[in-house]
């Protein structure tokens, strides 16, 4: 993947002070379904693309696949070099941007260089979130933080590609035996399996009482919980690092917030993302923890749009604005937006939080608001718990709509749950089959089943 994107840089389509007609800041889902749908109603007009990474395009969901050893490079790629070449798209490796005027419309990468742009997208996606952490053992006792963290050999994020090859590398350059990951959610966990199946001991430190705290409840983190334990991993919830030791400028240790020390020689930090904004200026476009665009994907600033892990978009469940950082929302909202910037009227209809993931041979999926307190006013949660089989299912309900699920070792109802969330419907009339095992199709209200017999079907 890597052998031909830097000969691309050199092969540019057009001259550096040109004027371009689209330019996507952003190398991945997003920003190619938007380069993707542009070259459907406009066959002509130039595309640029500019990336900060050193990769031409990769599924972030396999990096931790790479990291096993269960996908090589060549086989982490979305796009090929042909998709590139068709849709006559100029892309800049290793290109990150400084600053955008959005009165002026143009933008200033790293390198001094300044692109002017008649449309852009900004699909810049997400960064890693780094806490301040006190250092012991520096010259000068400092911290560690977003700013200098990678300068300390061992300390790692894992949110892309090359965050990958190079905890691969460290771990067999150094014959790593045992790795401590900061953050029980979902990148730590998966970077967890990947570290299990190479046969390396994991140490997980969560702040929240339970791991995945985000989309699960106790019930659900329990089964996972449960499975790590019996790998041999330890997990200390209800705390965190305070301390990181270092001596001859590698990570040697760290000390927990109860006081514990632990040796440690590589520690990855996966506490979470923040979208990726630290370029634009403060007033420019509206914003909250992301960008806030439109149904259409427009931003507050003329021609400018944005999509992906880094916008604040239509939220179907609550009716607002929220920052959904998961693929599927991002390839879809990229697609409105390519459309629109070439003079489409598409609208976004909103999306919700959905995310599937397999952990060590369990499958799940969790959707919509899944962490609601069972005695809220207003909405009622039915569960169904199977201790022996360690299958768990959990459904969440407002008005007789369902707003939320979770779904442990048994997902093959996914599809009819997702339906019903996305469609609104009214399920009172089977509200005392929606939990059970068995739910399926048959147990579906009259009008929804023929809706999904002659309608659109059920997406799963």
């Amino acid at each position: 993947m890597k052998s031909k994107n830097d000969n691309r840089k050199n092969n540019k389509m057009f001259k550096d002070n040109e004027t371009i007609d689209y330019l996507i800041i952003g190398n991945s889902a997003a920003g190619l379904a938007a380069a993707e749908s542009i070259r459907e109603l406009d066959k002509s007009g130039e595309i640029m693309i500019l990336t900060g990474e050193n990769y031409l395009n990769y599924s972030k969901p396999m990096i931790t696949y790479f990291l096993s050893g269960t996908v090589n490079l060549d086989m982490i790629h979305f796009k090929d070099d042909k998709f590139y070449k068709d849709n006559r798209l100029d892309v800049r490796l290793n290109t990150r941007v400084k600053s955008i005027d959005t009165d002026k419309m143009f933008l200033i990468t790293d390198d001094g260089n300044r692109y002017e742009f008649r449309k852009l997208l900004i699909a810049s996606g997400g960064r890693p979130i780094v806490p301040k952490i006190k250092a012991i053992g520096t010259k000068s006792s400092g911290f560690i933080d977003g700013t200098n963290y990678d300068k300390t050999e061992g300390i790692f994020t894992l949110t892309n590609l090359e965050d990958a090859v190079r905890v691969k590398n460290y771990i067999e350059k150094n014959g790593i035996k045992n790795i401590s990951i900061l953050g029980g959610g979902l990148i730590g966990l998966k970077a967890a399996e990947a570290f299990l199946e190479k046969g390396i001991d994991v140490n997980i430190i969560e702040l929240a009482d339970r791991i995945l705290a985000a989309t699960f409840d106790r019930e659900a983190s329990g089964i996972i919980e449960k499975k790590l334990k019996s790998t041999g991993s330890n997990i200390y919830m209800n705390n965190t690092i305070e301390e990181i030791h270092i001596g001859s400028g590698k990570i040697t240790g760290y000390k927990l917030k109860d006081g514990e020390k632990m040796e440690c020689r590589l520690l990855v930090i996966a506490v979470g993302v923040n979208p990726d904004t630290g370029f634009i200026s403060s007033g420019s476009l509206d914003m909250a923890r992301g960008i806030i665009v439109d149904d259409h994907m427009r931003t507050s600033a003329k021609n400018i749009y944005a999509a992906g892990d880094v916008v604040e978009g239509p939220d179907m469940i609550s009716g607002g604005k929220r920052n959904i950082a998961i693929w599927p929302l991002a390839v879809r909202q990229g697609t409105a937006a390519g459309l629109n910037m070439a003079g489409g009227n598409k609208k976004y209809g909103g999306g919700f939080f959905m995310n599937s993931v397999e952990l060590l041979g369990i499958p799940s999926i969790s959707m919509g608001i899944t962490n609601v307190a069972e005695e809220k006013e207003g909405f009622e949660v039915l569960k169904y718990l199977n201790t022996n089989q360690d299958m768990y299912r959990k459904v969440i309900i407002k008005n007789n709509r369902i707003i939320g699920v979770i779904l442990v070792n048994n997902i093959e109802r996914a599809g009819i749950y997702s339906g019903l969330i996305r469609n609104e419907i009214d399920i009172s009339s089977v509200k005392e089959n929606i939990s059970r095992e068995d739910f399926g199709i048959i147990h579906l209200p009259a009008d929804y089943k023929k809706h999904l017999v002659v309608g659109e079907g059920i997406e799963v």
